[in-house]
């Protein structure tokens, strides 16, 4: 993925990173120093919930692979990815929402 990265003309980049299937950070380390990448790390497929820790703790760990001051972090996607949408509660959606919005106040007093 890291030469697709690195080709891009974007600005930001939107990356999810919600599960294993993921993979790891390492590719951060391609993406040009004038780039923005935003981490989606909570994710909307599933009702399980990540702590405000645990998205820190990923944070934390892109941050060692690509620079802190140009990450930012969100849910990886919609919360209606299909045309049924996903199996996760309106609560539920909050409660994601809020996990980032708090890891957004920790980094950035936003």
């Amino acid at each position: 993925m890291a030469p697709v990265l690195a080709a891009t003309s974007a600005e930001r980049l939107m990356l999810e990173y919600d599960d294993a299937r993921s993979g790891t950070f390492e590719a951060l380390r391609g993406v040009p120093d004038d780039k923005t990448v935003v981490l989606g790390l909570a994710s909307t497929k599933r009702s399980d919930r990540e702590s405000p820790t645990d998205l820190l703790r990923r944070f934390s760990d892109a941050a060692e692979c690509f620079p802190i001051d140009q990450l930012g972090v969100s849910p990886q996607c919609g919360f209606a990815t299909s045309i049924i949408g996903n199996n996760i509660t309106p609560d539920d959606q909050r409660r994601k929402l809020k996990a980032v919005a708090d890891v957004a106040e920790i980094l950035w007093g936003a």
